[in-house]
C-alpha cells in the first residue's frame, strides 16, 4: 500500500499526539515490535481526547492512557494511508534506527576486531595481555572511530612489532620505513599512543609513565632512538674492552681519570651488555654530579668505576644500569634522603640488582642533617624499614654532597 504523507499528517500531526509518536519511535529504537498495548503516563485532557477520537472510541477518563497498537495499525490500514506502524512513523519523523540491532553489531564487530588482533599478535606474548586490557578498560575504543578503525590501529601494531627492536633506528626513520610518514609515530595521534605502549611491554618497562621521559624509555627500551642525545649519563673510569666508539670513549676517558657523558645514542649503537671488562667489577652508583666533579678531582684515574644518575633517573641511565647488570657488574648505590633519592634507590635496587652503599638507618641517623622533609613525604625502603621510620621521626633530610667525605673514603679504598 502506498503511504498517503498528507493525511498521515491530518491524522497524526496533532500536537497533542506527539507524546504518541515519540513513544512509537523509541520503541522501534530499542528494537521492540510496535504490537500489543502502549500506555502514556499522566495524558492531558488534549492527548485524551486526540486519543479519544483517533481511535472512534468512547471519552476516557484517568490519569494514563492506553492505546491499543494493533488496532491503530489497523485503522490507519483500512483507511489508506500506510501498511503499518512503523511507515507511518518514519514518514512523519523521518528514520528511525533500531539501536539495540545496531548495538548488536556493534558488538559483534568489536569482538571480531578481538579475535583477529588476538591471532595477529599471537607471537608476541606481552602484547595479548595488554590487548585484553585495552579491551576491558575501554582504551582502544576510545582511540579508534569505530571497529575498522580498530582493526588498522591494530593492524599497524604487528607491523610495528615485527620490526623490533631495531638496533638503535631513530624514531622517524622507523616511522617512515613502516608507515610512510617520518611523524607517524609522534606522540599524540591514536597509533602513536598504542605503539609506545605495545614497545614498553615489548622492552618489559616496568611502569610505562605517558611524558616525555617515560615515552624515551619505553622506545629505548626496544633499542630505538628518540631524542637520543639529551640527559646523558655521567661515568668516571668505566672499563670496557670493547673496540666500538662506546669503548674507545670509555677507554680515553678513563686513561685520564676524567668524567664523560655517555648518551643513550652510545648505549643502543654500541651497547656495554656484553662487554668482558664488566664482569664481576664493582661499579658504584650515585645519584649527584658533585660526588662525580670531587672524586675526579680527588682520586682521578684511582678512582674505581662510578655512575652518576644525575638525580632524575633518565632514559640513558637506566639504560647503562640495565646493560651494567647484563654485563656481570655488582651495582652500588648511594643517594640523597628524602622522598626522591629514596625512590630513586628503590628503582635502581629494585631494577637493577644493586646493594645499598651506605645507604642504611645507621647511616642517616650519623649523618649531619638538611632541610625539613615535607610532611607528606612518601618515604618507603624496603632494603632497610628501619630507615624509613628513622626519617620520619627526623623529619630532615640529608643530601649525598653532606656526607661526600665517606663516599670518597670508600672510593678511595676500593
Amino acid at each position: 500500500m502506498p503511504v498517503d504523507p498528507l493525511r498521515l499528517q491530518t491524522t497524526l500531526g496533532d500536537p497533542a499526539l506527539a507524546r504518541l509518536l515519540e513513544a512509537l519511535r523509541r520503541r522501534l529504537e530499542r528494537g521492540r515490535p510496535l504490537t500489543g498495548a502502549l500506555t502514556l503516563n499522566d495524558a492531558t485532557d488534549s492527548e485524551r481526547r486526540a486519543l479519544d477520537e483517533l481511535l472512534g472510541r468512547s471519552t476516557t477518563r484517568g490519569g494514563s492512557a492506553r492505546v491499543d497498537l494493533d488496532f491503530l495499525a489497523e485503522i490507519l490500514a483500512d483507511a489508506g494511508l500506510c501498511s503499518s506502524l512503523r511507515e507511518a512513523v518514519e514518514t512523519l519523523l523521518g528514520h528511525v534506527s533500531d539501536r539495540r540491532a545496531a548495538a548488536e553489531a556493534d558488538a559483534r564487530a568489536w569482538t571480531t576486531v578481538h579475535a583477529q588482533a588476538e591471532a595477529t599478535l599471537a607471537p608476541w606474548p606481552p602484547l595479548a595481555t595488554w590487548l585484553d586490557e585495552l579491551i576491558a578498560t575501554g582504551s582502544l575504543k576510545r582511540l579508534a572511530s569505530d571497529p575498522s578503525d580498530a582493526a588498522h590501529l591494530l593492524h599497524d601494531i604487528a607491523i610495528l612489532a615485527r620490526a623490533l627492536p631495531t638496533r638503535g633506528e631513530p624514531l622517524a626513520a622507523l616511522a617512515a620505513g613502516l608507515f610512510g610518514d617520518a611523524h607517524a609515530l609522534d606522540a599524540g595521534t591514536p597509533r602513536a599512543t598504542l605503539a609506545v605502549r605495545a614497545a614498553a611491554r615489548l622492552g618489559g618497562v616496568a611502569e610505562f609513565s605517558d611524558d616525555t621521559e617515560g615515552r624515551r624509555e619505553a622506545w629505548a627500551s626496544v633499542e630505538v632512538l628518540c631524542d637520543e642525545l639529551s640527559t646523558p649519563a655521567l661515568v668516571l673510569n668505566l672499563p670496557a674492552a670493547g673496540d666500538t666508539p662506546t669503548g674507545r670513549l670509555l677507554r680515553t676517558a678513563r686513561s685520564d681519570g676524567e668524567p664523560v657523558h655517555l648518551a643513550l645514542r652510545h648505549l643502543l649503537l654500541w651497547p656495554l651488555a656484553t662487554d668482558t671488562a664488566l664482569r664481576n667489577r664493582d661499579i658504584f652508583v650515585c645519584e649527584n654530579p658533585t660526588i662525580v666533579a670531587l672524586a675526579a678531582r680527588k682520586l682521578g684515574k684511582r678512582c674505581p668505576p662510578l655512575v652518576c644518575v644525575n638525580g632524575q633517573f633518565a632514559t640513558p641511565a637506566k639504560t647503562l644500569l640495565h646493560q651494567l647488570a647484563s654485563a656481570g657488574a655488582r651495582l652500588r648505590y648511594h643517594g640523597d634522603f628524602d622522598a626522591g633519592g629514596l625512590t630513586i634507590a628503590r628503582r635502581v635496587i629494585a631494577e637493577h640488582g644493586a646493594v645499598p652503599w651506605r645507604l642504611g638507618v645507621a647511616d642517616y641517623l650519623a649523618a649531619p642533617k638538611g632541610k625539613l622533609l615535607p610532611r607528606d613525604a612518601a618515604l618507603v625502603s624496603p632494603w632497610d624499614p628501619a630507615l624509613a621510620e628513622a626519617m620520619r621521626n627526623e623529619g630532615r633530610s640529608v643530601h649525598e654532597e653532606a656526607v661526600a667525605d665517606l663516599l670518597l673514603g670508600d672510593l678511595a679504598s676500593s
